[in-house]
């Protein structure tokens, strides 16, 4: 069984339980997921099974979105429920406006620390592991992309949002700094991941009841109805046996190739029944045509 997984992960799980679990159920070794979620959060997690977990490079998504909920007047170590409060802050009288123009103010790029409690690596050591032996390590901010903040809902100190942020957003660090922007301290309440690049959480397989085999294999994504994005190419005769082989197929043995190609860009290779053969890259050699170069089979 080859193709992509829709998980909808419940709080609890950590993203290596919920593998494991399709793992074991479908009775497949080759799974892997495309981005981890925190064990109380909850969410779409992109899972790859068999051929597919050879293009786990193309699934990192660009963009992800998040329906979050802020906790205003306390933080914590962990910047999350989870943790220990360590600091706790009048919360002031807001307004819809204000907390609005707070978010306008983190749209766009912006600069994050690394909070402590992550996988974020100083001098070769994870920093969650500093910290959970007490040493508090110096980070460098980080440029990240903040695409959109839309306000759901403002219930005393509670303000619950949705945000689309590109890849390596923390939303923890985020609500902490949101909180200092409003004028007290926060830290976040409850996550849930609702999409990874253009897949939706919504009709993703709910795993929580720990669904059969059967309602997991009717849930994965064939082959063919991945990557879509990407231009496609067409190859016949003996292309399909060359590209399996490694080899680069001959001119005669591809359909044709997409208008507007350029160097540099990815392209799905199919064999003659739309099945995805391989993932190619656009290359231009000695100012000939375009032609695709075989990346991964």
């Amino acid at each position: 069984m080859d193709g992509i997984l829709l998980v909808d992960k419940p709080a609890g799980w950590t993203s290596h339980d919920a593998v494991n679990f399709i793992r074991r159920s479908l009775n497949e070794k080759r799974v892997g997921h495309t981005g981890t979620l925190d064990p109380d959060a909850t969410g779409l997690l992109v899972v790859l099974v068999g051929k597919a977990t050879r293009l786990a490079k193309y699934f990192g998504g660009d963009t992800k979105g998040y329906r979050a909920a802020m906790r205003l007047g306390s933080e914590t170590d962990t910047q999350d429920a989870s943790g220990t409060v360590i600091k706790e802050c009048p919360v002031p009288e807001l307004t819809r406006e204000e907390i609005l123009a707070a978010f306008r103010d983190f749209t766009g790029e912006i600069m994050q620390v690394p909070p402590m409690y992550s996988a974020v690596k100083k001098d070769g050591r994870a920093l969650y592991k500093s910290a959970r032996e007490g040493v508090e390590v110096a980070r460098e901010p980080r440029a990240a992309t903040v695409h959109s903040l839309e306000l759901l809902g403002v219930e005393g100190g509670l303000i619950t949002f949705d945000t689309v942020c590109g890849k390596g957003t923390y939303i923890r660090t985020l609500c902490v700094d949101l909180g200092v922007r409003l004028g007290t301290c926060a830290h976040m309440e409850t996550l849930r991941r609702t999409s990874v690049s253009r897949y939706s959480v919504d009709g993703a397989v709910d795993i929580s009841g720990k669904p059969d085999r059967d309602v997991l294999a009717a849930g994965v994504i064939g082959m063919g109805d991945i990557l879509t994005e990407m231009p496609s190419v067409v190859v016949t005769g003996t292309g399909e046996k060359w590209i399996r082989d490694g080899r680069r197929p001959r001119t005669e043995d591809i359909a044709s190739l997409p208008a507007g190609l350029a160097a540099g860009d990815s392209i799905r290779v199919l064999d003659s029944e739309g099945e995805l053969l391989a993932v190619a890259e656009a290359t231009g050699e000695s100012d000939g045509p375009i032609r695709p170069r075989v990346v991964v089979v």
